[in-house]
């Protein structure tokens, strides 16, 4: 299955998502906050990340431009935003700045892992 890199700050929200991603075979590698986590990736490398927009020390909307540029550009791996920014604003933000897809707070289950499959071409969400 695919190594996920996930940077979130909230530690009860990294769990969940860890737990999820985990439950369906993947690989998780967290991170709270969003300094260091390009050199951290491009040694070890993803298949997807999941990036909050509300990091204590960088904006996931700023960061999505460093990761994508220090990852290859338009051969980095699929990037989703997950956030509870979920207005209308922050959809759009994400998709100029480079999302792949979009998932806002609180998700189910079921969400998170029909997004992961479908941007790793992986089936249909079941794990």
């Amino acid at each position: 299955m695919a190594h996920i890199v996930l940077i979130e700050d909230n530690p009860e929200n990294a769990t969940y998502a860890t737990r999820i991603l985990e439950g369906a075979g993947h690989t998780v590698k967290h991170f709270s906050t969003g300094l260091g986590v390009a050199r951290a990736t491009r040694n070890e490398g993803a298949d997807l990340f999941l990036v909050d927009f509300n990091l204590p020390d960088v904006d996931g909307n700023v960061l999505i431009l460093t990761l994508k540029r220090a990852l290859g550009g338009d051969s980095s791996p699929p990037f989703v935003a997950l956030t509870a920014r979920s207005d209308q604003i922050s959809r759009q933000l994400a998709t100029r700045r480079g999302f792949d897809a979009f998932i806002g707070k609180p998700f189910k289950p079921q969400e998170l892992l029909d997004v992961v499959n479908e941007l790793l071409g992986t089936g249909d969400g079941d794990g």
